[in-house]
C-alpha cells in the first residue's frame, strides 16, 4: 500500500490531505486543524508520519480494522485516524465496486432536516464504523462538513444517510462556530 500526504492551502488556512493507493485505485482523506482546539498542521503531519509504517504495511483486507490498529499505536489523533479510515473505505469501495452508500450507509438516501439535538462531527470520533452505528442509540444531528476540494465528501455523504438529521457546513462556517 502506498501512502502520501500533502499540505494544502485554502481561504481559511492550511489543511492536510492524505491518499492511500494500491496503484490502481485510491482513497482520499483530509484533516483540517482547528486552532481554537490547539490543533495545527505541524502536529497533524507529525501524527501522520507516526502512522506511516502501519498504513504502508496494511493491505486492502485491513480496511475494516485499520482505525483500531492506528488507535492502539497512537490514540490521541481522532481526525487523522478518521481521515485514514475514510481513505481506506473509499479505496475498498472502488476496488470491489461497492457503492459507499451500501458499504457505509443506506442505499435509499433520506431527505434530512436540521435539528437542535446533539451534533456529531464525525472526524472527531476517529472511527468511521462508530459514526455508522451512533444513530441506533440516539437522535443525533450529523454535521457534514464540506472540505475545500471535496475531500471525503462521498464517505461523509454515505455516512449521513444513517441519520435522521443532517446539517451541512463549509469549513469556513465550521471554524467560525
Amino acid at each position: 500500500m502506498k501512502f502520501f500526504y500533502n499540505l494544502e492551502r485554502s481561504e481559511f488556512g492550511e489543511y492536510v490531505t492524505i491518499e492511500v493507493t494500491d496503484d490502481q485505485n485510491s482513497g482520499i482523506g483530509a484533516i483540517v486543524p482547528e486552532r481554537k482546539k490547539g490543533e495545527n498542521y505541524k502536529v497533524i503531519m507529525g501524527a501522520i508520519e507516526e502512522y506511516r509504517y502501519i498504513v504502508e504495511k496494511a493491505s486492502i483486507e485491513d480496511t475494516f480494522n485499520i482505525a483500531y490498529s492506528l488507535s492502539k499505536h497512537f490514540p490521541n489523533h481522532p481526525k487523522v485516524i478518521f481521515a485514514i479510515d475514510a481513505a481506506f473505505k473509499e479505496l475498498y469501495s472502488k476496488t470491489y465496486n461497492i457503492p459507499l452508500e451500501k458499504l457505509l450507509g443506506q442505499e435509499n438516501i433520506k431527505q434530512c432536516k436540521n435539528s437542535e439535538g446533539k451534533k456529531i462531527f464525525p472526524e472527531e470520533y476517529g472511527f468511521v464504523d462508530l459514526i455508522k452505528v451512533l444513530p441506533q442509540f440516539d437522535n443525533y444531528t450529523f454535521v457534514l462538513t464540506k472540505y475545500p476540494k471535496g475531500e471525503m465528501y462521498e464517505v461523509l455523504k454515505a455516512l449521513s444517510t444513517n441519520y435522521k438529521y443532517v446539517e451541512v457546513l463549509s469549513w469556513k462556517e465550521r471554524l467560525s462556530i
